[in-house]
């Protein structure tokens, strides 16, 4: 019974505060739209607002090359795939412990059935922000993928 309560007091600390207020409200955030990302349109962009600008100029690089390989317009939160968001763990709002120093956050949450995750955060504009970080992607060069054959010098007889 005392573990419920302690449940429903941290949800509703949360719920005072919003999303980009306090680390621990911003976490919470992005995890309710991770989890409804499959169903909700407005999930991912959600998820893309909370994200740092360093992660957000990522997704936007990486949106940037998709549409120039596809030929369609994409949004950098096109680049969260609702289909492949699987939170690690079951989130459990009333069992994060928070370490702030200066304009850097870490907030550990540990899962409802085990498990434990460190989110980082920075803030940013006065809002704290996810500071996901994400895998370069190597822009597409010709011959990049032709297993290091040279091409031939230009033999065309003029």
């Amino acid at each position: 019974m005392v573990r419920r309560w302690a449940a429903v007091l941290a949800l509703v600390a949360a719920c005072n505060h919003a999303p980009g207020q306090t680390p621990e409200a911003t976490v919470e955030a992005f995890a309710r739209a991770a989890q409804t990302a499959r169903t909700d349109n407005t999930a991912r962009p959600r998820m893309y607002e909370l994200l740092s600008q360093r992660a957000q100029d990522a997704l936007t690089e990486r949106a940037q090359q998709a549409s120039q390989l596809s030929g369609w317009e994409l949004q950098p939160w096109e680049m969260i795939a609702p289909g492949r968001i699987r939170m690690r763990l079951d989130f459990d709002p009333s069992n994060m412990a928070t370490r702030v120093s200066d304009e850097r956050a870490v907030v550990t949450v540990r899962g409802a059935t085990g498990g434990v995750a460190d989110v980082p955060l920075v803030r940013e504009g006065g809002r704290w922000r996810i500071d996901l970080s994400f895998p370069t992607v190597e822009a597409i060069r010709p011959g990049a993928g032709d297993g290091g054959a040279r091409q031939a010098p230009d033999s065309s007889i003029r």
